[in-house]
């Protein structure tokens, strides 16, 4: 048999699935997994090979499920895992790896020990992030190095993912990391070395050289605290250390927007770079074959420990590592049981890795490679500078990754097939330019900075290439997350395009399959459409942000959340996914309901990513930097509304009418007020809406004189239930049936405020809470409402206006 290790990791994915999904209990597992090893043993000892294998393949299954259950069980179980607290606790532990940074902090794992809390202490053994934050105000934290051992006083926080009628997609991927709770401080002042690694230890000692080579980047391409090292020692501490943190934003997604994001991500790309690196060096000095195989396994291990062995790495260097033990023992080592072998070992390690999108990723790929480059390459010629091999490469990797990234990263890119020409090669000679930068820059300074000035032209050259085919829009664009049956479709006729010929035109036939499935793939041609009135209130932690949809196609998403301060973009990664999910590529209509940034910062990244029909607002304040990156997202070509109390808009049966803010304010203010926000109110047969921004008592007394019947099914608590707002004068005009408190778990503000909820309850109102229940959606007829959350489901459907008598 050609590859047993094939069918063998084949059989140890089809038990972690089965398990997880789930359509295998995990209490049949392990006596299946015994059952099927007997079976395998008796028919291998009556000379049944071919019964045995099956058997075999049968007990790789159970013990895949088996193995999956019991560290499923074991996770969940984890004492650390099932800490919760809302105050500040001394944790005591070791440090696992070398500290990563950010621009504006450090993330250091931890393996916690024990934990003390309200002066008592409890053995607490678990794998913890935690956060601590750099700036220039504050003194740095002390040096820290793999195996010290740490205490820090730190606030553990839920590892609670954004509750948006999805699956928990971080608390995923922390499972898959091994990281059992995630952790902050406030200050770097609160984290203490109580004793040093062990000096002889190996991880301690690449520890202190991976510090030092950062501090040589620092030292070469200086910028001021937070960050502390410049844009192009950044991209330089990706590509050599890989530690992504500190890259700048824009280039990141400029990056990502090219396809080009994967060269900056320590994995098999690097691997092969670093391999092709020394494999020419051997090559140069004439170093024996088999030789220069043991040589390169010793220099890959040693680059695994210098990057600190992330998963990604590790994926790549065992692979690599499989097939170079391979060639020194065999002659002829088959790619496919290398990849089936590496992929066996990582998943018999941590089954998690799986659900992993770099495993995926990285198995698709090279798989697609493997099975084929070959294929393709005979129909190129021969070019200079193996430009063809390049080429094939790029696209057999492309049409094995193309439906996990759309389906991930909702971005179709064919612009990484032209530029990976310069960009690959740059990289290459930048790392290996770089490589030889690091040790020059201890042993010969004067040689070094000469080195630095060129490495910084380098990168400065591959930012600008980065952005060369910017104004070629149509061939890097978002779009909606592919159904399941399209992806199936898609990797079937991929696969059958590799089958032997049984008939005349067969080969057309399913090149047709596949080509029909690639359009769709990249396309998305189906609409999104809905028959009745939904208004979903999504989740996006302290923060606004409401999608409408109208009868129909049409769509209104109104703020886009956002946090004040940090680099997580809440309409990148939270507002734009869920509009995906649903299939949506337009928004008619872009409401700003007012400039703060828990409503606004979430909207240029859904202005980039979408169509955009119209924008809605009620003022431009020019000296938010947010609102600018909006206006340059937004282009010249989407319309601007000026919306004010008296507006009112017809959409598919629905009226939207404006009650706030009244005509006359200031069209560019240099300060936002919550008393400015725009209020609607939308009217769909016998149900309605009121959604009031956050506004206050003051705008809620205004908006009441000015339209005294305002009564409305459902209301959206305006400025997320402060004491400054939800007056009972308002409540009583309103007189809700069902009210959303948008709100973030545990929000420095205390809201909802005690008072003001008491008073909803007392009004007899169903209260919904984002951070308790979810997304909140309500979807009516005209004649009935129902009501789902993301937390608890379907609610009971009503009959609007037979609530109460």
């Amino acid at each position: 048999m050609p590859f047993p290790f094939l069918f063998l990791a084949l059989a140890l994915i089809a038990g972690i699935v089965a398990v997880s999904v789930p359509v295998l209990p995990a209490a049949a597992a392990p006596p299946a997994l015994i059952a099927s090893l007997l079976g395998a043993w008796v028919f291998y000892i009556i000379k049944k090979n071919r019964a045995a294998f099956v058997l075999t393949l049968a007990a790789t299954v159970f013990f895949g499920a088996a193995l999956t259950a019991y560290r499923d069980k074991e996770y969940e179980t984890n004492a650390l895992h099932a800490l919760k607290t809302n105050d500040y606790v001394d944790l005591f532990g070791t440090l696992a790896r070398s500290p990563s940074h950010e621009i504006d902090r450090d993330a250091l794992i931890l393996d916690v020990k024990k934990v003390c809390s309200a002066g008592k202490e409890a053995e607490v053994r678990g794998r913890l992030r935690l956060m601590a934050p750099r700036s220039a105000e504050v003194p740095p934290r002390p040096e820290l190095f793999t195996g010290d051992e740490i205490k820090v006083s730190a606030r553990i926080y839920a590892s609670k993912d954004f509750n948006n009628f999805n699956s928990p997609f971080y608390a995923r991927y922390l499972k898959s990391q091994g990281i059992h709770n995630r952790a902050f401080t406030k200050s770097p002042l609160l984290i203490e070395r109580t004793a040093p690694g062990k000096k002889v230890s190996v991880f301690h000692a690449v520890s202190v050289l991976r510090q030092a080579l950062q501090k040589q980047l620092e030292r070469y391409f200086p910028r001021p605290r937070p960050a502390g090292i410049s844009p192009e020692g950044a991209v330089l501490e990706a590509l050599l250390l890989g530690d992504d943190g500190r890259m700048d934003p824009g280039m990141v997604l400029s990056l990502q927007k090219t396809g080009l994001y994967h060269l900056f991500a320590i994995s098999g790309a690097h691997i092969a770079i670093v391999t092709f690196l020394f494999f020419s060096l051997f090559k140069l000095i004439r170093v024996p074959q088999r030789i220069s195989y043991g040589v390169l396994i010793a220099c890959l291990v040693f680059y695994a420990l210098l990057v600190e062995g992330s998963p990604s790495v590790l994926r790549a260097v065992i692979m690599t590592l499989c097939f170079l033990t391979g060639k020194l023992i065999w002659k002829d080592v088959h790619l496919i049981n290398t990849i089936s072998l590496s992929a066996f070992i990582l998943l018999a390690a941590n089954p998690f890795s799986l659900f992993d999108l770099g495993f995926q990723l990285t198995f698709a790929a090279t798989l697609a490679i493997i099975l084929f480059y070959p294929r393709l390459i005979r129909f190129f010629p021969k070019l200079p500078l193996k430009a063809s091999e390049l080429t094939v490469m790029s696209v057999t990797a492309s049409i094995g990754v193309l439906p996990i990234l759309v389906g991930d990263f909702n971005r179709v890119t064919f612009s990484s097939l032209i530029l990976n020409y310069a960009a690959v090669p740059l990289v290459g000679f930048v790392m290996g330019a770089g490589y030889v930068f690091l040790p020059l820059s201890f042993a010969a300074p004067f040689l070094a900075k000469p080195m630095a000035f060129g490495l910084r032209e380098l990168v400065r050259v591959f930012s600008w290439l980065s952005h060369l085919l910017d104004p070629v829009g149509f061939i890097s664009y978002r779009i909606p997350t592919p159904s399941w049956i399209v992806v199936l479709g898609y990797f079937a006729f991929l696969l059958l395009l590799l089958a032997p010929q049984r008939f005349k035109g067969q080969k057309p036939i399913i090149f047709a399959g596949f080509a029909a499935f690639f359009i769709v793939l990249i396309t998305y041609p189906f609409p999104s459409t809905s028959p009745d009135l939904k208004v979903t209130v999504l989740d996006v932690g302290q923060g606004d942000s409401i999608l409408v949809e109208f009868p129909g196609s049409r769509k209104m998403l109104i703020d886009g959340g956002g946090f004040p301060e940090g680099s997580f973009d809440v309409g990148e990664r939270v507002v734009s996914p869920f509009l995906w999910r649903k299939g949506i590529k337009r928004i008619d209509d872009l409401v700003l309901t007012h400039a703060h940034s828990d409503h606004l910062n979430g909207l240029p990244a859904v202005a980039r990513n979408f169509r955009i029909g119209e924008f809605w607002e009620a003022e431009s304040p020019l000296d938010s930097e947010a609102y600018r990156a909006l206006d340059g997202a937004l282009g010249s070509r989407v319309p601007r509304i000026k919306v004010a109390g008296g507006f009112v808009r017809k959409e598919s049966g629905a009226v939207i009418e404006a009650l706030y803010p009244p005509e006359g304010g200031d069209a560019n203010p240099r300060f936002v007020e919550n008393d400015r926000s725009i209020v609607l109110r939308l009217t769909f047969g016998g149900a309605s809406f009121l959604l009031p921004g956050d506004v206050g008592q003051k705008a809620e007394a205004e908006v009441l004189e000015a339209v005294p019947d305002i009564k409305s099914l459902v209301m959206k608590v305006p400025h997320h239930g402060s004491d400054s707002s939800s007056s009972a004068g308002f409540l009583a005009g309103v007189s809700p049936e069902y009210v959303v408190i948008t709100v973030g778990e545990d929000n420095r503000f205390g809201f909802p405020a005690p008072a003001v909820l008491d008073r909803y309850v007392r009004t007899g109102a169903r209260v919904f809470r984002t951070d308790l229940d979810g997304a909140v959606e309500f979807s009516t007829d005209g004649d009935r409402l129902r009501v789902r959350t993301a937390a608890q489901g379907v609610r009971e459907p009503r009959a609007p206006g037979k609530l109460k008598d």
